[in-house]
């Protein structure tokens, strides 16, 4: 399971095109790490000095099934998960760079207007890479803290 750096345009169109737009799709799982921190002897690491999501994507597809995202250097991110009431299926994603950030929307057709009017979830960050992650396909979980 090698990374796949995003850098430019070309690498953009090969993850959207191998993982089909992220077409009935979904978020499984995510996990954040800012880098701040406190510490056994209660001093804290008041900085935001990593600022890393990984994400785990399925779909309902194969070649891949399954992918996992990690975004570097988040600027800004919206989770707004449906409820209960109404399912969590991405239909089309888009990824845009734009100024030298990534953007990720759970919606097509992404402008950079739109993350202030439609209520969705999107991701902005620096870096961006991904891998195949067919091994975690299904319920269980992927980001289980480590017990101690």
């Amino acid at each position: 399971m090698s990374w796949n750096v995003i850098e430019t345009q070309e690498d953009i169109d090969k993850l959207m095109s191998v993982y089909g737009y992220f077409h009935d799709g979904c978020i499984k799982e995510l996990k954040y790490i800012s880098g701040g921190y406190v510490d056994k002897d209660l001093r804290m690491n008041p900085f935001n000095s990593k600022r890393i999501l990984n994400i785990i994507f399925q779909r309902q597809y194969k070649n891949p099934t399954v992918i996992e995202m990690i975004f570097e250097g988040i600027h800004k991110m919206n989770l707004e998960p449906s409820n209960g009431d109404y399912d969590c299926i991405i239909y089309q994603a888009s990824l845009e760079k734009i100024n030298d950030i990534f953007y990720w929307a759970d919606w097509d057709s992404f402008e950079i207007d739109d993350i202030n009017e439609i209520k969705r979830t999107w991701i902005a960050a620096s870096k961006i890479k991904w891998r195949v992650a067919d091994n975690y396909i299904g319920e269980n979980e992927v980001y289980i803290p480590k017990v101690q």
